[in-house]
């Protein structure tokens, strides 16, 4: 009797046991049959969301590469580039001037000659057959008056100042360069473009004397666009010449001559500009 006691005490006992610790399993958070508790399947649906995010990124890449490769028919689709940073947008010179014709009229002045004053008038005919060089064809004439300084030495000193150089005209040619341009700004009331040149060149020069000698030319200047016709320009010049002069025992000699001169005036270009 005592033995079948004993045996039911152990039996119940194991049961409810057994029964406590299956339903301390189940309440464990995240814990179910299969591994498949609330937390995997969160787990799950991220990777989802994770999977198809990517898959959008990537199609999305393919298509700006495709928008990339292939020409824009008009600029109003420029939005629809990404990342916009890969513009770079370059601007073009406002006053065009490929194959177009260039007329300049200016007052000019010498800036070195101690001894006369030099003003007067210059001509120039330019072409261009590229937007940065070009040719060009100058004539210049001067008058000339002497300054204070040389009728002192002639009624003073009785130098004779005909030996002093002066030109009376220049006539040459030169090759053109364009390698700069900006804008400034007028009192920030305007924006004006301008283009930077310099040119080489050479012909001649005729003297007070009546000798005609070979010149080197060498020019740099600025021209200020007030339209995509006219322009306002600035040229600074430099003539190089071996000039023949009479001394005053009559023998004749030649010397090394520089005009320095200055000239401001208006240009024209035609024909109009079609192509800006």
């Amino acid at each position: 009797m005592k033995t079948n006691i004993v045996k039911l005490i152990i039996v119940t006992s194991a049961f409810v046991l057994s029964h406590i610790s299956w339903a301390q399993f189940d309440e464990t958070p995240g814990a179910s049959r299969g591994g498949q508790g609330p937390d995997s399947e969160v787990e799950g649906l991220y990777e989802v969301f994770d999977q198809r995010e990517q898959q959008r990124t990537e199609g999305r890449l393919r298509q700006q590469r495709q928008r990339l490769s292939q020409p824009l028919p008009s600029l109003g689709e420029l939005s629809t580039l990404a990342p916009f940073e890969d513009i770079a947008v370059i601007q073009r010179r406002f006053l065009p001037k490929t194959q177009r014709f260039e007329l300049t009229a200016s007052g000019a002045t010498g800036l070195n000659n101690p001894f006369f004053n030099s003003v007067g008038v210059a001509a120039r005919a330019s072409y261009y057959f590229r937007e940065r060089y070009g040719v060009e064809l100058i004539y210049m004439l001067f008058a000339n008056t002497q300054r204070a300084v040389t009728r002192d030495l002639a009624e003073e000193r009785s130098i004779d100042t005909k030996t002093l150089v002066t030109a009376r005209n220049f006539m040459g040619a030169a090759f053109r360069w364009n390698p700069i341009y900006g804008k400034v700004t007028w009192f920030n009331q305007r924006i004006i473009p301008f283009d930077f040149n310099f040119a080489v060149g050479g012909g001649v020069t005729e003297t007070e004397s009546g000798s005609t000698e070979p010149t080197i030319h060498l020019s740099t200047g600025q021209v200020f666009a007030i339209s995509k016709s006219l322009a306002f320009r600035w040229d600074l010049n430099w003539n190089f010449y071996q000039a023949q002069s009479q001394l005053q025992s009559g023998l004749e000699s030649k010397s090394n001559q520089d005009d320095l001169l200055l000239a401001f005036g208006l240009s024209f270009f035609f024909p109009e500009a079609a192509y800006r």
